[in-house]
């Protein structure tokens, strides 16, 4: 099964790819929320796991061919509350300037942030690109911008 380079996103309003479009200078641009665990969620015994989880609001540019230029973050523990994210994030959005809502297609990346891995990342095994970390989200064939939870 054969992954593609660049992959189409489609937007769908009020969820995973909500903030997705365009900048007034042809950039690219998609964030969204995401969380994270520390030590990795199957290796926490804690009944509060919680404690081990940091929220995300992540943000990233790319150019007009897809290419990822840049990323941008802000975090904070889960225990603060899943609010501050969806603030910190309509924050990060609004300073881009004029934008346009609309679907896109960039290439897989990956980032690192706190040591964890974040982007778009295939999964040769089972024929998926997943948004990391935590698979939030998963794109297949036909490769046609839909994607899954």
């Amino acid at each position: 099964m054969q992954i593609p380079d660049k992959l189409p996103i489609n937007r769908m309003e009020d969820y995973h790819t909500h903030y997705l479009g365009e900048l007034e200078d042809g950039r690219l641009f998609w964030g969204y929320e995401t969380f994270a665990y520390t030590p990795p969620f199957r290796e926490i015994k804690d009944t509060n796991k919680l404690k081990y989880r940091k929220d995300y609001a992540v943000l990233h540019i790319f150019d007009s061919d897809g290419n990822l230029l840049q990323t941008s973050f802000k975090s904070a523990n889960a225990t603060d509350g899943q609010r501050y994210i969806s603030d910190m994030l309509d924050e990060m959005i609004s300073q881009l300037g004029k934008i346009e809502y609309k679907n896109i297609e960039v290439k897989v990346f990956e980032v690192l942030i706190d040591g964890k891995i974040f982007g778009l990342i295939p999964d040769h095994d089972f024929g998926l690109i997943n948004l990391q970390p935590g698979s939030v989200i998963s794109f297949q064939e036909p490769w046609d911008g839909e994607y899954y939870t």
